[in-house]
């Protein structure tokens, strides 16, 4: 089956207070986090879509799919595989009716006229449910910032101090048990 991208909702032909359950696979898009790029495992997820016709017109609509995000830990490199859950919900009022501005949350950015953007909506629910950093772990220690080792594999890791080249010079300055300098 071909993935979803527009659905026509005028063609469920459902009444008033009617319902529908939908499976149907949906394409999802590669995303760029932090300048890196991420792709949705599997692609095409089983995606499951319920429609209830409201009594005043219009639909509810609860989109739910189970996805991973698949690339680098933001941390340490390592590729990583975060599972993402999305369950998302839209109200559509009836067609052709203006909402007042109190009510604009009611009108679907999804839904024009009768026909769903499936494929926007998927694909913007899932970017919205990914977390703020990708990680292999939740407690990944990332890597060194002087040599690039993986301190998730040695957390003691250390560098002895490196002294600033500039201030060198003021090494070889010493002072007595008094505070008085010593020369040389």
């Amino acid at each position: 089956m071909e993935p979803a991208t527009i659905l026509d909702l005028a063609g469920l032909r459902m009444g008033p207070g009617e319902g529908r359950r939908l499976d149907l696979p949906i394409a999802l898009d590669a995303v760029q986090l932090s300048e890196q790029g991420y792709t949705p495992e599997p692609a095409v997820p089983e995606a499951q879509l319920d429609v209830s016709r409201m009594l005043g017109g219009g639909f509810a609509l609860q989109l739910r799919f189970d996805a991973k995000i698949a690339g680098p830990c933001m941390r340490c490199l390592k590729p990583t595989d975060e599972p993402i859950e999305v369950d998302v919900r839209e109200l559509e009022q009836k067609p052709g009716r203006h909402p007042a501005p109190e009510d604009a949350q009611l009108d679907s950015a999804y839904v024009d006229g009768d026909d769903l953007d499936v494929h926007r909506w998927a694909n913007d629910s899932f970017v919205f449910s990914l977390p703020t950093r990708v990680l292999c772990k939740e407690d990944c220690l990332g890597l060194c910032p002087e040599c690039g080792f993986d301190l998730n594999e040695d957390p003691a890791h250390k560098h002895a101090p490196k002294t600033d080249p500039r201030l060198a010079a003021l090494g070889g300055i010493r002072f007595d048990e008094h505070g008085n300098l010593v020369q040389d």
